[in-house]
């Protein structure tokens, strides 16, 4: 493997994006020895700019129908002729210093990886709205922007393939895993200009992402969060079960004690949880067991406020317990805390200025953040749901 760096570029149907690229690529103040284009588009407008294109790089043309980003990085890196790959997405604009600042620390530190920084730049007043719901305006590690050694890319064993979404967060925690040598700039050294102008085009990435990338292990926290809502939902039809059915003795499908026979063995399984959480949360292996407690608690407090004047106070309504519009007001509140944190909490966290927020922004940016909340519930689910009928994923 000759000393230097190979630059890869997965395309789809960006010729104008990709021709702003080519031109920052050059502007590096470290150039790279050789780009790899990976094209997936379904016409000859991105070949016919690379043959036109004037680089003081030599550009390496791939035609493949290969869809997948991952995929495309994956053949780009197998046609590498250098000891470091560089990945490139179009849409996302490095920095001047970008590749010298990255292969300066990987060579003076001894590391294997160095991750991109990529910042999500607004052009206009709705992308602002949706970066605050959304990235923020602080840096954040990413794929795009990564440099890595070609031998330790193939101990990682490549970017997943066969799913549209996830699979660079997913290939992170396998470099990870290989090897301990990785590192994540603070600086910033990417620039990502090209946000959706409008919050269907958002929405419809969103959900894209959540179906995909509910398959692979960078998004498990997300997916037993929901899987935890599920069981709870199971749970719900156990204890109505009775009901459901006609709650006769004489029909077969009768339980007798069925809600005694469910308390007790949540009670059961969540002393077992308590008991032994602290010998397994390390390795990771309750986190599912560990969602579900948390959503059970918070069902059991909803359910606890619905029921509060009727089974607590009994409708004793001179009592200094009773609360009139108990679940009412418990459901804005819950609202407000929603809003709260999707509109300010989270913005403010990640740096967009307060000045932006106050004092009507924060209402819009709630409602964006509380948009894309609700697609991730079908988005997973539904990606949890098909992932036993689709291809199973492959490596390199």
């Amino acid at each position: 493997m000759k000393e230097g760096i190979s630059l890869i570029i997965p395309t789809l149907n960006c010729k104008e994006n990709l021709d702003i690229l080519l031109d920052s690529i050059n502007n590096q103040s470290l150039l790279a020895n050789e780009i790899i284009i990976v094209d997936s588009s379904d016409n000859r407008l991105i070949e016919n700019l690379v043959n036109k294109k004037i680089s003081n790089i030599p550009i390496i043309y791939i035609k493949t129908s290969q869809k997948y980003p991952g995929e495309k990085r994956n053949i780009g890196a197998q046609r590498s002729s250098y000891e470091w790959l560089a990945f490139l997405d179009v849409g996302t604009v490095p920095r001047d210093h970008w590749l010298k600042t990255n292969l300066t620390i990987a060579t003076e530190y001894g590391y294997y990886a160095v991750f991109g920084k990529t910042k999500y730049r607004a052009l206009n007043e709705f992308q602002k709205l949706l970066r605050a719901a959304t990235f923020g305006n602080i840096g954040h590690e990413t794929t795009p922007g990564s440099l890595v050694r070609n031998d330790y890319f193939q101990k990682s064993g490549g970017f997943i393939e066969g799913i549209r979404a996830g699979d660079d967060q997913e290939w992170r925690m396998q470099i990870r895993d290989v090897s301990k040598k990785y590192f994540t700039p603070t600086e910033t050294t990417l620039d990502y200009s090209i946000l959706p102008n409008n919050l269907l085009d958002m929405q419809k990435k969103y959900f894209i992402y959540y179906l995909h990338s509910a398959k692979v292990r960078a998004q498990k926290k997300i997916r037993d969060l929901y899987l935890s809502v599920f069981l709870i939902f199971l749970m719900i039809i156990v204890t109505k079960w009775n009901y459901i059915i006609g709650g006769w003795d004489t029909n077969p499908l009768f339980i007798p004690n069925i809600q005694k026979i469910f308390t007790l063995s949540m009670v059961l399984i969540l002393l077992i949880f308590i008991i032994f959480d602290g010998l397994f949360t390390q390795r990771g292996s309750l986190n599912l067991l560990n969602w579900t407690a948390k959503v059970l608690l918070f069902f059991l407090i909803s359910l606890s406020v619905y029921r509060w004047n009727t089974e607590v106070i009994d409708w004793v309504e001179d009592s200094i317990f009773f609360i009139p519009h108990i679940t009412k007001i418990y459901i804005v509140m819950l609202l407000l805390c929603s809003f709260f944190y999707r509109g300010i909490f989270t913005p403010l966290r990640l740096g967009i200025a307060p000045s932006f927020i106050f004092p009507i922004n924060w209402i819009k940016v709630g409602l964006i953040g509380l948009s894309f909340d609700l697609l991730k519930t079908p988005g997973i689910m539904l990606g949890i749901i098909l992932a036993p009928f689709q291809k199973k994923l492959s490596k390199l």
